[in-house]
Formats: C-alpha cells, sequence, structure tokens
C-alpha cells in the first residue's frame, strides 16, 4: 500500500515546481529539523535532507511543532513545522517532501493525524483551519473546519480507528469537537477551562476518549463523547501534573503516559488514577513537551528534556541518558513501533 502511496506523492513533486524549503529565517542555526536515533537514542543524526522539483534542500533550520506517523506505515512521517508549513517522509525521515497546497506550504502547523484506515487521508491543523487531504497531500481542503472566534485555534486532532469518519478536534479556548460524518458537520462534545494538548482514543475501546489539557488536568467519556468526566483532584499529590503536554498509550491502551509539570505519570485504568515516576530530576525540575511508549511494551518509554535524551526498559526504575546534538529544545519524539530503538526526535529554538 506504501508503494501506491509514494507513487501518488512523486507525482505530485513533479508538478509543483517546488523551491528549496523555506527555513525559520536567514539567521537561524543549522541544528534544528529532525534528529534520529537508531541505537535507543546513543547516538543521533540530523535528517535534514529535502527534495524538491528545483533540487535538494534542507530543513537543517527548520523548528519542529509536531510529528506524527502513519499507523499503517512507519515510514511516513510528518512534522509540522513553526512557520515553513508541513514536511513529510516516506522513506523514514532520510529525505522530506513538501505538501502540494500553498496553504501548507507556510506558517505553522499544530497538528497531524492519518486515518488509520486509510494513509492516503491526512488531517492537518493549521491555525484556525483543519485542512483535508485524500489524495496524499496532492490536494486538500482547507475548509475541513474553520473556527470563525478570534485568536481560537486548533491544538489538536484524532481520528477513530473503529469508525473513520468519527474526527475529534481540540482548540486553544479548551472546546474539543466532533464530527461524526468525515468532518461534513461538527458538535461540541466538551468544553475545558483550558486548551487542549491532545486527544487519545483509547486502543481498547474507541468510545474511550481522554483530552490533556494545559491546566486542568484530564477529560474521559466511555460513550463516544456523550458525556464526560474530569480527571483534576487525583492529581493533586502530584504537583503541577494537571498542566499536562502530551500523552501516549500502548497498542492494548492498558498503560499510559503523560508528559506534565510534574514530570512523567502513568496510569492503567485509562486515566482515571495516576501516578509519577521516578525520574533522574527531581518533580518539576526539567520541561517536558512530549514522550514516547513502545506498543508492544509498556515498559520502554522515553522522553526528552533540555539537552537530553532519556530511556528506560525496565518501567522507569532504571534510565539511561544521552546528549542531544543540538541546542534546540525537543519538542516531539515518535518510536518506530517495528523497531524499539529508533526515535525520531523534533527541536525547536528556545524562546527569546
Amino acid at each position: 500500500m506504501r508503494i501506491s502511496k509514494l507513487a501518488l506523492i512523486l507525482s505530485a513533486v513533479a508538478l509543483t515546481g517546488a523551491g528549496c524549503f523555506g527555513g525559520a529565517g536567514k539567521t537561524a542555526g543549522v541544528d534544528g529539523g529532525v534528529y534520529r536515533t537508531a541505537n535507543g537514542g546513543a547516538s543521533w543524526t540530523q535528517q535534514a535532507t529535502i527534495v524538491t522539483a528545483n533540487g535538494v534542500g534542507s530543513i537543517a533550520t527548520a523548528d519542529i511543532l509536531a510529528l506524527a506517523m502513519d499507523p499503517q506505515d512507519s515510514k511516513a512521517i510528518y512534522a509540522g513545522t513553526k512557520a515553513a508549513g508541513l514536511v513529510y517522509s516516506l522513506d523514514g525521515a532520510a529525505t522530506w517532501q513538501q505538501a502540494r497546497h500553498a496553504g501548507l506550504r507556510e506558517g505553522a502547523i499544530a497538528a497531524v493525524a492519518v486515518d488509520p484506515t486509510d494513509v492516503c487521508t491526512v488531517y492537518v491543523a493549521k491555525g484556525s483551519r483543519l485542512f483535508k487531504s485524500v489524495d496524499c497531500l496532492r490536494s486538500a481542503n482547507p475548509d475541513a473546519y474553520v473556527e470563525t472566534r478570534t485568536g481560537v485555534t486548533i491544538t489538536s486532532v484524532a481520528v477513530d480507528w473503529y469508525d473513520a469518519k468519527i474526527v475529534w478536534i481540540g482548540l486553544s479556548n479548551g472546546d474539543t469537537l466532533k464530527s461524526d460524518d468525515g468532518t461534513a458537520t461538527w458538535q461540541t462534545s466538551v468544553s475545558a477551562a483550558e486548551k487542549i494538548t491532545g486527544i487519545l482514543v483509547s486502543n481498547a475501546d474507541s468510545r474511550v476518549v481522554l483530552l490533556a489539557t494545559s491546566g486542568g488536568g484530564f477529560y474521559k467519556t466511555i460513550d463516544s463523547g456523550a458525556t464526560w468526566t474530569q480527571t483534576k483532584d487525583a492529581l493533586k499529590e502530584l504537583k503541577n501534573a494537571a498542566k499536562v503536554a502530551a500523552v501516549v498509550q500502548d497498542k492494548a491502551g492498558a498503560t499510559l503516559l503523560a508528559a506534565t509539570n510534574y514530570g512523567l505519570i502513568r496510569s492503567k485504568d485509562f486515566g482515571t488514577t495516576w501516578e509519577g515516576l521516578q525520574l533522574l530530576s527531581a518533580p518539576g525540575q526539567v520541561s517536558i513537551q512530549s514522550v514516547a511508549i513502545d506498543p508492544a511494551n509498556a515498559d520502554v518509554i522515553a522522553y526528552a528534556a533540555g539537552s537530553a535524551f532519556y530511556r528506560s526498559v525496565d518501567g522507569g526504575l532504571k534510565w539511561t541518558t544521552t546528549k542531544i546534538p543540538s541546542a534546540r529544545l525537543p519538542t516531539a519524539i515518535l518510536l518506530d513501533p517495528t523497531d524499539p530503538t529508533v526515535y525520531f526526535l523534533g527541536l525547536l529554538a528556545p524562546s527569546k
């Protein structure tokens, strides 16, 4: 199936006449973009080559806001940049390409989600708009959802693996919207008080959905959004854990990990109760923006903070740490589900 997807996108590149990749600016360093490790973080290689119709360029100056992987193909990776739109790779980040649609070739991309049942259907959150492509980014509909309230943006996207017509989006004002018909219509499912930072559809039961927020902890539904319960009080023993940056799950949906202002926390009942993990740093000492878990083995976990990458193979009892070869801060981590020693890391320049 990946062969047909690759053929479609290569033909799109031939038609676009795209120029060199637009980076983060003339004065930006070249230690950005995406890095890859094939040995569990012991060493890292910058994956910056971008192929266009006008030649070979680089994404080494780019700041990365989001990374996503095709659920059916771990070689297909999508990177949302801070200023240069969406780039994607079909060869495990060895080379990158830009989307054909002009609206996806510039600006900040906050989130990307790929239909778990159709590799060519991709959802991209950019500002107040949700773009939807059904032909492997040869074209895109920029009006899959348009937020009309001033200052409100789309921050998260998720697709139901059981019924791919069900699409969820989270907004910066705390609203979570649901479409039951492939983005033709939308309804507000729940309104939280804080920005939605993640949407997790349970791998065990897609009617169960967990929302992460920037200050209100978690919201959980077990009936596909008909009713919601908030989990915040249960986090009081874990100082600042209600400020959540990201949340992930294993293949069975049995174990969840969340990156919070407390540190890493873990749940074994899909977000109803949580426990803190013992890290090498004290709670709240470092900023953790992303976390990864091996889908097949929940004891294999990783995160990055500051200039270091941390990995554990025993559920967080012991950690190995290595230095990231960049002055930028880690914002996103992906693990290759076919090889738990392969990780991809997206980096972002510190705010001045």
